[in-house]
């Protein structure tokens, strides 16, 4: 890449790029559950800190200027805009701790592309210098993620072995999707050096091994879009109309020839399996309702988790949703995500960042001051990159890491950096910062963001234990480590559990029931429509008493969970205790005689006796008297009658009445 700026003005801050990127791999924490988020959230945050102190000290030298006029540009508007609806968002939200955490995020990445945009278009920071860095980062993730190849037993089980193959994205396809933003700035390394020639080409070979090998089906259809596209934009052919036609011919031969050629692969197996897809629908169709149901202001960030269970579960046909020990915390779309939390101008204002992006780059390739060339395949490299990753995005969720982010956040810095400096550098009056607001617009996200992560690397630290606790059945360490764990900015672990529901479990078993109710009332306060919360609370207001309150809470359960056994069983017991055997017995017949709820067997002879009971007093027919009767009488018979019935899909009571009671 040809450059005006001299390297020892750039030197300073390219060296601090350089070594951010080759140490971003190895922050990681084996201490909290999710090893990655939030210590790499405290990484950027520490790096934003030194990047503003340093241009917070050379501008009061009076070494840099301090315009920032670039901020009145369109897509660094839309950014921030996009902040300010995150922050709006909190109206509607449940967790605010959840908002916060987001916000705090979003914040902290936002002012990494402030002050790389800055340094770029201030001449102290180039473009070699960013590929480099990220070059550097490129080489560190491919080895570690070629170790895990090479130690990896495919043989024994292949599907399940590329899911180890993640680096140090914690997931393999969270690792694709980032080695596919990498992408331009490898190939952009092609032009710096002979040596980086060489590292380049190897990269490449090494990025499409991985990506070939892991099959991730968003990202290898995203690279394969950017493939076409970067090709077609610069034989021109999508400034003249062809692409459509050559776009939708290309894919559906490409298409065809993997149905050809791979279908009876068990190699591709994974590429053709449709249950993930179908899944996927199913999350996005309950994404969809809740969207419909907050149009204009959305659940609030970082409340789509919360809030998808109301939708219902019964149609994923999954025993771990039905009892809630499988949950979701993010739709598989970043899109459908911020529309359900964010509410259509949030929607509007993220899908803006993208075309205004794309526009930006359009008008400087058109500029009758081209770029030289090695510059203007970079920019075909974004333009295509960005496409694709938008396709990513529809369906993963890499808005939410912080290290894709990152890359993309630099994309859009080298893309403002360059329109600006090419269109809008002489006609935008200096927009200068006192010294006061430079120091706001640096420390504020910095100390928020410090805050924020600080305390949830805190509690994951302290949920980690409970799991360990929980899984040696100390409860009394559970109620201990879940105090020091839950603070104003961590009040759920990772998988949308609320760390009081942990505590109140602990307490109701060892007795402490007021507490523990008090416990799952706060947790229902986050998370309304966790169905073991709505279980764990009503069992509770059923033990004090309240009946009508635990009913209430049951049939919410059952509501949104109807094959949910444990409520269900809980359910029959309070009509039980209230004497409404009928009731009971309809709510304990629709459980499956599969369940492995270990209550079924005690609850049903008792309920089936009972509501046999109330049958007979009502019976006129002494045939039917003397088998209800005689039925009664052998508890073994009761039930072998009733498992009969269900096995020959009869109602218990009919066949009762039709059958003679000798069995075989």
């Amino acid at each position: 890449m040809k450059t005006k700026v001299k390297q020892k003005n750039s030197y300073l801050f390219e060296k601090k790029y350089f070594y951010f990127f080759l140490l971003l791999p190895f922050i990681y924490s084996d201490k909290i559950i999710d090893p990655v988020l939030i210590p790499r959230q405290l990484y950027l945050t520490a790096f934003v800190c030194i990047l503003g102190l340093v241009i917070l000290f050379r501008i009061s030298k009076k070494d840099l200027t301090n315009d920032f006029s670039f901020l009145r540009l369109t897509l660094p508007l839309l950014l921030i805009v996009f902040l300010l609806i995150n922050g709006l968002s909190f109206i509607k939200t449940t967790s605010i701790a959840d908002g916060i955490y987001v916000l705090s995020k979003f914040t902290i990445e936002v002012l990494f592309f402030v002050l790389s945009t800055y340094l770029l278009i201030q001449n102290q920071l180039t473009i070699n210098g960013l590929i480099k860095a990220i070059g550097i980062f490129c080489i560190v993730s491919i080895i570690i993620a070629l170790y895990q190849t090479m130690v990896l037993d495919f043989g024994a089980d292949f599907r399940n072995s590329i899911y180890q193959i993640t680096s140090t994205s914690a997931n393999k396809n969270l690792f694709s999707s980032l080695l596919f933003l990498i992408l331009p700035f490898v190939i952009g390394a092609i032009f710096i050096s002979k040596k980086w020639k060489i590292t380049s080409i190897v990269l490449l070979c090494s990025i499409i091994l991985i990506l070939v090998l892991i099959q991730t089906r968003a990202v290898m259809l995203a690279t394969i879009l950017s493939i076409l596209i970067f090709i077609l934009i610069q034989k021109g052919l999508f400034l003249k109309g062809y692409f459509p036609k050559v776009i939708v011919l290309l894919i559906i031969t490409l298409g065809v020839v993997i149905l050809i050629f791979f279908k009876g692969s068990s190699y591709f197996i994974n590429l053709l399996d449709s249950s993930s897809l179908h899944q996927r629908l199913l999350v996005w169709n309950n994404s969809f309702q809740m969207a419909k149901e907050n149009l204009m202001l959305g659940v609030g960030a970082g409340n789509w988790q919360y809030c998808f269970p109301k939708y219902g579960l019964e149609k994923f046909n999954d025993v771990l949703m039905d009892n809630a020990s499988l949950t979701y915390q993010r739709p598989h779309n970043d899109f459908l995500w911020v529309l359900c939390e964010t509410g259509i101008f949030g929607l509007i204002t993220y899908l803006s960042v993208f075309i205004v992006a794309l526009i930006y780059i359009l008008k400087i390739l058109k500029n009758k001051i081209e770029p030289n060339p090695e510059d203007k395949i970079l920019l075909y490299g974004f333009f295509a990159t960005l496409t694709g990753y938008a396709v990513i995005s529809f369906f993963d969720f890499p808005l939410e890491r912080i290290e894709h982010q990152i890359v993309f956040y630099l994309i859009l810095s080298i893309v403002v950096a360059k329109y600006y400096c090419t269109f809008q550098k002489e006609k935008m009056s200096t927009n200068s910062f006192n010294s006061s607001a430079l120091k706001l617009m640096v420390f504020v996200p910095v100390v928020f963001s410090v805050i924020v992560s600080a305390n949830r690397f805190s509690g994951e630290f302290h949920t980690r234990k409970i799991y360990e606790y929980q899984s040696k059945g100390d409860l009394n360490q559970i109620v201990t480590e879940a105090d020091k764990s839950a603070n104003m900015f961590y009040v759920t672990d990772p998988t949308s559990i609320p760390i009081n529901w942990y505590k109140g479990v602990a307490l109701y078993t060892l007795g402490r029931l007021k507490e523990a109710q008090t416990c799952f009332e706060k947790a229902k306060l986050v998370c309304p429509y966790n169905i073991n919360v709505l279980n764990n609370l009503a069992s509770c207001y059923e033990t004090a008493g309240r009946h009508k309150d635990a009913e209430e809470m049951y049939v919410k359960a059952l509501l949104i969970s109807p094959r949910f056994d444990e409520a269900r069983l809980n359910l029959s017991a309070v009509y039980f205790n209230n004497k409404e055997y009928e009731k009971a017995f309809c709510m304990i017949d629709k459980v499956a005689v599969t369940t492995k709820d270990e209550k079924f067997q005690v609850y049903l002879p008792v309920i089936l006796n009972s509501w046999l009971g109330t049958i007979l007093t009502n019976q006129k027919d002494s045939n039917a008297i003397e088998k209800i009767t005689e039925l009664r009488n052998s508890k073994e018979k009761m039930i072998e009658f009733y498992f009969t019935s269900k096995k020959n899909n009869l109602p218990y009571l009919q066949y009762i009445l039709t059958n003679n009671l000798k069995m075989n």
